[in-house]
Order: structure tokens, then sequence, then C-alpha cells
């Protein structure tokens, strides 16, 4: 009877161990950045089942692109096990802009878009002097324009594109240019440092002397109301010893 027992728990204890491979594991390959048909092949060696519980489109990455893994790779695990996983698409989804009215601000608006898989750019700053700088006065989209008014309504893009913000500056990249017909010599250098212009060339007649006191009677480019000029640029003078009769 004792005997008939011991064989009992003898052939009991080897079936259980062969049916479950107690104490037998394998170790977790690294299937991230593998193509999913390669992946798919790799885990055959120990039947490993590969399930794909998520996937993201990402710019310029090929589809079947396996991004994460759970078990993480070097884990042990045993024969069969299923493993997560998570894949690039070809396709994607498309997602509904944030709405700027109270999101004026170009850099939390940034933040919102980046929540929503897209990406953003200053795209072009347009000199305001009465709205704060980096003020969204609209968004562009391949080359179209999208105000407050039609964001409201709702405007959908594909995840992973990039939007243009057009934002106010403060600093203006133009001036006015100065009048400085009549001036002395020192003072037109000074008030064209002033404006950010610089010293072009500078010609004399032939009555100049003494450069110092000599009078502009001519500058180019030349003075008239409302006129601009690039900052940095440069203004050529033309000095006379005199001030001329024409001067106030």
């Amino acid at each position: 009877m004792l005997g008939l027992v011991g064989i009992c728990i003898f052939v009991t204890f080897n079936w259980m161990k062969v049916y479950t491979k107690h104490g037998k594991s394998y170790e977790v390959d690294k299937f991230i950045g593998m193509q999913l048909p390669d992946a798919l092949e790799s885990a055959k060696k120990h039947e490993f089942n590969l399930v794909i519980l998520d996937s993201t489109y990402i710019f310029n990455k090929e589809p079947g692109l396996i991004l994460e893994q759970n078990p993480a790779p070097g884990s042990r695990v045993k024969e069969n096990r299923t493993i997560y996983i998570s894949v690039t698409k070809t396709i994607p989804d498309e997602v509904v802009l944030p709405d700027l009215v109270g999101n004026y601000d170009a850099t939390n608006y940034a933040r919102k878009l980046q929540r929503k898989g897209l990406k953003s750019q200053i795209g072009q700053e347009i000199f305001d002097q009465n709205l704060a700088p980096n003020t969204i006065l609209y968004i562009s989209y391949k080359g179209k324009k999208y105000t407050d008014d039609d964001i409201t309504k709702g405007i959908k893009v594909p995840e992973g594109e990039m939007i243009d913000l057009i934002v106010t500056k403060r600093t203006s990249d133009v001036v006015d240019i100065p009048d400085l017909k009549c001036m002395q010599y020192s003072e037109a250098k000074f008030l064209l440092s002033s404006y950010n212009l610089a010293l072009g060339s500078v010609v004399n007649d032939a009555t100049v002397k003494d450069e110092k006191q000599a009078f502009v009677w001519k500058q180019t480019p030349s003075f008239y109301n409302g006129k601009m000029i690039k900052k940095g640029a440069l203004v050529d003078l033309y000095l006379t010893q005199f001030r001329p009769d024409n001067c106030n």
C-alpha cells in the first residue's frame, strides 16, 4: 500500500514538473526597435505571444516599429508568456486645435499643442506696440490662416503636424529715417546712432576746411515724413562748410 502511494506521488510530481516546467524560465528578448514581423519571428523560439497594446503615430518613423514592451528586455518569464508591445502606426489620428480664446500667449499655447501631439514654431513676428510681446495674432497651417473665430468652430489636423504661430513683438526692425539736413556733422552722427543707423560715406564739397563744423546739405536715403529704413542701414552725408541758405 505504501509502495503504491509512493509511486502515485512520484508520478504526479514528475507530471506536474513537466506540465508547468517548474523552475524553468527564459530571458525576454529586446523587441524594442524591431519591426513587428521580425519580432514575431524572434518570439517563436520560446512561444512568446506578442500582443499590441497601443499604437502611436510618429513623424518620419515607419509603421510597425516597436516602441515599448512589457515585460522589459532581460526579464525572466515562463514559456508561452504574453509580451505586450506598443508600435508605430501608418495613419495619424486627427486632433482638434485648442481654443485661442484665453490662450493667446504663444508659450502656453505651444504646451497645449504639444499635449495633443502637435508641434509648433514661431512662423512670423509682427510689430505691435499695444499688445504684449509673444501674443498670438493668428495661426497658420500649411499656408492657411486661422483666427480665433475659425478655431472656436473646430479645426482638425493630423497628429504630429507643425503649426505656425504668428505673434506680436515690441521691437521693430525698421525706424523712421531722420531729417539730417542743416545739422552740423557731429549732431547728425549722434542722431544716426540714436536711431540705430550707421554712418555711410561722408562727401565733402570744396568749401569744407573743418569737417566737425560743417553742415549737412544732402543725405542718402533722403528724408520725407513716414519713410522707414531698416535698422543698421547706411546713411550717406554730404557736407558743406557753411549753413545752407534754405535752412530754417
